[in-house]
């Protein structure tokens, strides 16, 4: 646990909102405010942990938090799932500790209770809404990895987040159109969907070598994927599945090419708009 509270940082966002807190006299639910937020954020970590996850920080931020690994897309669903829901988790520990406070001690009154409750909850609902970086916009990229390949699914996740992350943002303009601490959340999330569509490429290519690198054999989970004797390697490359070994069919000989063979050979040629037919000929 120590070592999980050494990666631990506060985003600057965060300051910011405790700042306002402060300046509001909301000191004791700003307090509330950041042990949720960190236990929040430590179950990520700790069930990230227990699989052997590489962690590289925790950082902190006023709606729940990011735990950031190295670790690009090639674990298990079930370890994905579990880490993501590791965090909303703790907010149900936290329901029956408090209610454990208010019996056992004296100085966590019914009221500190309700608010804590309430500031629990809220965190709890909205970090379950499927925009990314929260954990529901991860988990949507994960459900959205079982039907898709993993670069289509990265491209029409933060597509579905973008639709969610602007309706939210409609409905603040028109309940909460002066809530500044929202409209700095909104603001961040948007940031955040921005840089996370920039960097598509960057997280695919990672994916790939990683891949590579574990070069795992899940030979019960296998799906064929016909191609034309002439389509390039980058868009062949692009129909990858998370969690299922590909099997390239060209249609016209119908010759089958291993996902192992096409990542070997773009990783030591390059050759991304070579024709995925030359490695079925040779």
């Amino acid at each position: 646990m120590i070592n999980l509270l050494l990666l631990v940082r506060v985003h600057p966002l965060f300051w910011v909102v405790i700042a306002l807190g402060v300046a509001t006299g909301y000191f004791r639910e700003l307090l509330m405010l950041f042990v949720i937020v960190c236990c929040h954020e430590l179950g990520h970590a700790a069930a990230a942990k227990y699989f052997g996850w590489r962690l590289r920080k925790i950082q902190l931020l006023p709606f729940g938090g990011v735990a950031e690994t190295d670790e690009y897309g090639n674990r298990p669903y079930h370890q994905e799932l579990i880490v993501h829901l590791a965090g909303p988790f703790q907010h149900l520990v936290l329901i029956v500790f408090s209610w454990g406070a208010v019996t056992f001690l004296p100085f966590w009154t019914m009221s500190d209770h309700h608010t804590f409750l309430f500031h629990n909850s809220a965190l709890l609902l909205f970090n379950l809404l499927p925009i990314w970086p929260l954990d529901g916009g991860k988990i949507l990229q994960l459900l959205t990895c079982k039907f898709l390949p993993y670069r289509e699914a990265q491209t029409w996740s933060l597509r579905f987040s973008f639709g969610f992350l602007t309706i939210a943002a409609l409905l603040t303009a028109i309940w909460y159109p002066l809530h500044l601490q929202w409209w700095l959340i909104i603001g961040f999330l948007a940031i955040a969907q921005y840089m996370e569509w920039r960097q598509q490429p960057y997280g695919f290519l990672r994916f790939i070598l990683e891949r590579r690198l574990l070069r795992r054999k899940e030979t019960d989970k296998k799906v064929i994927t016909k191609v034309s004797f002439s389509e390039s390697v980058h868009t062949s490359l692009r129909r990858l599945y998370k969690g299922k070994e590909t099997v390239y069919k060209i249609i016209e000989n119908g010759e089958t090419i291993d996902e192992a063979d096409l990542i070997e050979y773009w990783f030591n040629t390059r050759e991304s708009h070579a024709a995925i037919g030359t490695l079925a000929k040779g």
